[in-house]
């Protein structure tokens, strides 16, 4: 009986899709639980877009966030948040929901972008990887800003790619990502405009565009990217902030961010060297990074895929002069090899935007393995061994995400902290005081976004000294039994409320304490 490999193909391509669903929205918003504090901040900054149009400071459409004061923050995965923020109001769910829907379109985009340059065939491996990828997985299911970065470059560089090849207005409208992947990461001030660069070079090299076409796509790249631009030369140069009736584009006195670069560093040559490493171990799985980052002896993209990884690489190199695509991965994979050993304390997240080009050359390199294997009798079996390896160690990394994984994100994202907060929602007590040992002893400003966020805190109440009349953010040393307040404390800290005199109701290592 003769196989229709078209039917085959289709049914194991409509797995791949539900299996990527699937794993990506499994108890979405629960796990992994608890919230991180940057998702919070934007969360929080969101819910006030979404009320007043302002930052929860008070600062009309900002093109880029004040965050903590002595760090900014991008502002795109905040804007991103308002729809939900007001369908369903502020909660984990809710926030991190733009980030699920942007990774599942990026599925589809990787998948159009290697078929466009290499073919159907090839297409289909990448997606199968991407959809099965750690580091794909981990990074939809939880919300920081930077993590919008990689996606929206995918998203240019695909239309880029397909307006080389006499579609131009998709060479414009990749411009449009282009710019606003500028406001989803401040790395993007340095890699952006490189990639641009280069990629216009080549196209223009290779007469797939013209000066013209490449001058008004520039155009277009700047309308829009500018006050994100005009935003690091203000801050730069300390310049003041410029209010628009639209946006503002604000100054940051007291924050200043170039010491993350290499070039402004006290000590550049320990730091490229530290940097150097860290880069290293990213590219060949043995980084030991923060739990919320990847899963121990699993990596970005499963440790033995770093041959055909390398294998893919040397692949698309040699077929960039003939293959457009091939030349934007490579543009591209350089660029955030650069951005890694320039950037300081380069970790998973810093560097995400290298990740898609490597699920690329991973997938070059076993369709390479494949075609050799299909042309040797001996060999042709082999070729069902590595997709039941790849889909064994994803079983094993999925069980692993949503168990022993589920409870150490849940202690890193502060969960024991969250509960007990919301907890306190809707309480009369005239005093509130928390814990500031909410993520490190001592770290109130984390213990102050976590709390505005579970109290879902107006921005406007916020920006009234009534909030922190009410709100303190430490524990008392002598509690006084008499006041109308309620703590959330430390588990630490139990030992100042002695059982004669008040309750304690416990959430992991925090309490909620009232005086009886």
């Amino acid at each position: 009986m003769k196989i229709d490999k078209k039917k085959i193909y289709k049914i194991v391509f409509l797995f791949a899709i539900f299996l990527a669903i699937l794993v990506r929205t499994y108890r979405f918003g629960v796990v992994p639980g608890g919230m991180n504090q940057d998702g919070a901040m934007a969360a929080v900054d969101a819910k006030a877009l979404a009320d007043y149009g302002t930052d929860r400071f008070g600062m009309k459409y900002p093109v880029h966030l004040t965050a903590w004061g002595f760090g900014q923050m991008s502002a795109l995965l905040s804007y991103l948040m308002v729809p939900a923020i007001r369908i369903w109001g502020l909660s984990v769910f809710s926030a991190r929901l733009p980030m699920l829907l942007v990774s599942l379109a990026s599925l589809g985009l990787v998948y159009l972008f290697v078929k466009d340059s290499a073919g159907e065939r090839l297409a289909f491996v990448v997606f199968l990887l991407t959809a099965i990828n750690p580091w794909h997985i981990i990074q939809s299911r939880w919300a920081i800003d930077c993590n919008l970065f990689p996606h929206f470059l995918l998203a240019g560089i695909c239309l880029l790619n397909r307006g080389s090849d006499g579609k131009k207005t998709s060479l414009y409208l990749s411009m449009v990502f282009f710019a606003l992947s500028m406001y989803c990461y401040g790395i993007s001030i340095y890699t952006v405009p490189i990639i641009l660069l280069f990629s216009c070079i080549m196209l223009l090299r290779r007469k797939l565009i013209t000066f013209r076409q490449a001058c008004f796509a520039a155009a277009v790249y700047f309308l829009l990217a500018w006050p994100f631009i005009a935003c690091m030369i203000i801050n730069a140069f300390g310049f003041n902030s410029i209010e628009t009736p639209f946006f503002t584009i604000p100054y940051f006195p007291y924050s200043m961010r170039s010491g993350d670069i290499l070039f402004f560093s006290e000590e550049p040559l320990t730091q490229l060297q530290r940097n150097a490493e860290a880069l290293f171990q990213i590219l060949f799985q043995i980084y030991r990074g923060p739990a919320w980052n990847e899963i121990r002896g699993f990596g970005t993209l499963y440790p033995f895929s770093v041959p055909f990884m390398l294998t893919g690489m040397v692949i698309l190199f040699r077929h960039t002069r003939k293959n457009t695509g091939a030349a934007l991965t490579i543009i591209w994979f350089l660029t955030a090899v650069a951005e890694g050993l320039i950037t300081a304390n380069v970790n998973i997240n810093r560097i995400n935007m290298i990740f898609y080009p490597l699920i690329i050359f991973t997938g070059t390199g076993i369709y390479a393995v494949f075609h050799i294997c299909s042309e040797n009798r001996i060999l042709r079996y082999l070729r069902f061994l590595l997709p039941a390896a790849y889909l064994t160690v994803f079983c094993i990394f999925t069980f692993t995400y949503f168990t022993s994984y589920a409870r150490q994100a849940s202690e890193d994202f502060m969960q024991d902290f969250g509960t007990a907060v919301t907890s306190i929602k809707g309480s009369d007590a005239e005093k509130i005081y928390i814990s500031a040992d909410a993520q490190y002893k001592g770290f109130s400003h984390v213990s102050e976004i976590l709390s505005l966020f579970y109290l879902d805190i107006d921005a406007k109440y916020y920006q009234s000294g009534a909030f922190h009349d009410r709100f303190t953010f430490h524990i008392p040393s002598d509690p006084d039994p008499s006041e109308n307040a309620v703590y959330v404390a430390a588990a630490d800290d139990m030992q100042r409320f002695p059982d004669e005199l008040y309750n304690a109701v416990s959430y992991g290592k925090f309490l909620v304490v009232t005086p009886k």
